[in-house]
């Protein structure tokens, strides 16, 4: 088709049913409680891993010369907010509430330098954390913390929160975008964000050492920076909020290079409602309107920065069950489809097998026919509903010349991405350059 993509393989609020885009499904009882469902924790291996890395990144990026330092006010006239702020006085000393969302420092930019902040989670606080490089108050990066996870992996988590209030937590999660804290309610935490480059460092409470070494901030365009409480959340406070801009250090580490084989270029088209979505049948493709995408440094196309995502969740019963058939349809209410194309050209008839990482669904075809289905959002196949990079293929069967992949990848909450690996062997190559990452 004309002007398709070529492969460069190389809390629930309350107690409504959704799942939040920041990570659980909550609820409140009587006691205004939130409890954490059960979760899975890393290995002692895998925590090993992570402090060398930590360790490995802290040297290479070393602490970043703050120069003059600013402070904001905690007034909401010097903050431009998406939902109630209010300054208020919160455990003996002034402070700015924001009931949910996100709300940026008006003339507050800083790409590089170091944050300090205060912050505090009440009785029903959801999420708390700092928004930094934003360039629109729903295109952002962000570093949170989840006081109902306090003591787990996922107590600290960050993502970008690119077309949307909530962050893509469930693309960037494990090393580098998670850490263990605690996270006490009605006590004042200080948070310290570090940012050199690519990298972020944060600094939780009187942490003397980062707890979390993010490796590869998403680029974003912007400088921006704020507080933010999640798109479900139930209220946080802030306080002694000032901030140093400094030069970017020359001492970083290289951007990552997606796995060989990988497929870079796409094209995506404009998103669709559950409503307007047969799983079994691509749509005409040629009334569809197209963009030309690039995966990120990691290998995955991340849809969030192209298309505004929703925020919605997953059907359960009155007893918090996944209504599985439901979500088998891949029509679940709320949710969005995308479809992504690319073409590859084989030099004869052949069999290949195609890797792919999804959330949280897809159906791929094959010159028109579906040949996978698959559902992963929160609470299916497990709690959280995390995008695993690796464990999923199929057998593409190419026919000699040129064969068009599609895929629909279907968005719920907490992440919206999708990535596709050829595997070596055969003569397959694209349509008017280079397949794969070599």
């Amino acid at each position: 088709m004309a002007g398709a993509g070529t492969a460069s393989v190389g809390n629930r609020p309350d107690t409504f049913s959704s799942d939040d885009s920041s990570g659980y499904r909550s609820s409140t009882n009587s006691a205004s409680t939130t409890q954490p469902e059960p979760m899975t924790t890393m290995t002692h291996r895998a925590r090993r891993i992570r402090a060398g890395m930590a360790g490995l990144l802290a040297g290479l990026a070393p602490t970043v010369a703050a120069t003059q330092t600013a402070s904001v006010a905690l007034t909401p006239e010097a903050w431009t907010a998406t939902d109630s702020i209010r300054s208020v006085s919160f455990l003996g000393r002034p402070a700015l509430y924001i009931n949910r969302g996100i709300a940026l420092a008006r003339g507050a930019a800083m790409e590089n330098g170091t944050l300090d902040l205060d912050l505090a989670a009440s009785d029903t606080t959801t999420f708390l954390g700092v928004a930094f490089r934003a360039a629109t108050p729903r295109f952002t990066n962000v570093l949170f913390l989840r006081p109902v996870a306090s003591g787990t992996e996922e107590a600290v988590q960050y993502g970008p929160a690119f077309n949307s209030l909530g962050v893509a937590w469930q693309v960037y999660h494990g090393e580098g975008a998670n850490a263990v804290a605690a996270v006490p309610r009605n006590r004042w935490i200080h948070l310290r964000v570090e940012l050199d480059g690519p990298v972020a460092r944060l600094y939780v409470d009187t942490a003397t050492a980062p707890t979390l070494v993010v490796p590869r901030v998403v680029a974003s365009g912007g400088a921006g920076l704020g507080v933010w409480a999640g798109a479900f959340g139930r209220g946080a406070y802030f306080s002694n909020i000032r901030y140093a801009a400094a030069p970017r250090s020359a001492a970083v580490p290289p951007a990552p290079a997606p796995p060989a084989g990988t497929m870079l270029s796409w094209e995506i088209s404009s998103s669709i409602e559950a409503a307007d979505f047969t799983p079994a049948a691509l749509p005409d493709l040629g009334r569809l309107t197209w963009q030309h995408v690039e995966a990120e440094p990691e290998g995955f196309v991340l849809i969030n920065r192209y298309r505004e995502a929703p925020v919605g969740g997953v059907p359960r019963d009155s007893a918090g069950a996944v209504l599985i058939d439901s979500v088998m349809t891949g029509k679940i209410a709320g949710s969005r489809i995308v479809y992504a194309r690319t073409t590859i050209r084989a030099a004869h008839d052949e069999t290949r097998r195609l890797q792919y990482a999804y959330s949280n669904g897809v159906v791929i075809y094959l010159n028109g026919r579906p040949l996978a289905f698959a559902m992963n959002p929160g609470g299916l196949r497990s709690n959280l509903g995390v995008m695993a990079k690796a464990g999923d293929a199929v057998y593409l069967p190419l026919r000699r010349g040129r064969n068009q992949i599609v895929f629909a990848v279907i968005e719920c909450t907490g992440g919206w991405a999708f990535s596709a690996k050829l595997e070596s062997g055969g003569q397959a190559v694209s349509l008017t350059g280079p397949c794969c990452t070599q």
